[in-house]
């Protein structure tokens, strides 16, 4: 796993470079949950509130988890002129709450921090009756690159960090969504999970593009003279290639209902 510790330090990057998340999972999520207007929400690892904002701009009650000060002062800060939202400062393993709080939890990209047998029992104790916890992630990142730009991206990983080159295959991405599949119905908790996908193409600047490849923990992991390797030589590449570069997205929602 990487280090989760270094988010803090490459907030705005993150907030700038981080794919989003399509309107039709936010739209699935609540037709599922069947939110109402007064429905009180907690976020696991809201990150620099990509998947928060829809939430606190429909005006849900939402509380958002963060690890470190920073963080939170940042997601405070963003939402100040809305009263519906809160940030703390902790992880979710340590949040205390009375049991049957919450119709939805729900975790963007962040729930693999957790271990699952902690994770979803947790959650379930949180939930109202029917409640929805409701997890997803993306997929791009680790996932084998399709494009022959990526690739080329890929090539210059292999060159200076190997041990950065760990995607995973397509079928080891199944093995990954029946994996989760599995992990939300651990201990006979959650059953009937619900699974979505979503799919679409991002096309990031070179400037935006190298955000991204910044705003990955891993990243972080290597030495200074290596990122600054792999971030001149994609510049290059990507601006001898017009400056742009397509990135096919893919999201998996999962959810499921107490």
């Amino acid at each position: 796993m990487e280090n989760k510790d270094v988010f803090k330090d490459i907030i705005q990057d993150y907030e700038t470079a981080r794919p989003g998340y399509t309107s039709e999972l936010y739209n699935d999520i609540v037709e599922y949950a069947m939110l109402k207007c007064d429905a009180k929400i907690l976020e696991i690892g809201s990150g620099p509130g990509q998947a928060t904002e829809y939430f606190v701009k429909n005006h849900y009650n939402i509380t958002g988890l963060e690890i470190s000060e920073k963080q939170v002062k940042f997601l405070l800060d963003k939402y100040s002129e809305y009263h519906n939202f809160n940030s703390i400062c902790s992880s979710f393993e340590n949040y205390n709450c009375l049991n049957e709080e919450y119709n939805l939890i729900f975790s963007a990209t962040a729930f693999h921090w957790i271990k699952p047998e902690v994770g979803y029992t947790k959650a379930y104790n949180m939930l109202k009756r029917n409640g929805v916890m409701a997890v997803f992630w993306h997929l791009a990142s680790i996932v084998e690159p399709k494009t022959e730009m990526l690739k080329q991206i890929r090539n210059i990983y292999r060159k200076y960090a190997p041990e950065l080159d760990d995607y995973i295959s397509l079928d080891e991405a199944e093995d990954l969504h029946n994996l989760r599949i599995s992990q939300i119905q651990l201990n006979n908790l959650f059953n009937n999970p619900v699974s979505k996908i979503y799919r679409w193409d991002d096309e990031y600047t070179t400037e935006r593009y190298l955000k991204l490849m910044n705003s990955y923990s891993d990243f972080h992991d290597i030495d200074i003279h290596k990122q600054k390797a792999i971030l001149d030589s994609a510049a290059s590449y990507i601006d001898g290639k017009g400056g742009k570069i397509v990135i096919p997205q893919e999201v998996r929602l999962y959810m499921a209902k107490k």
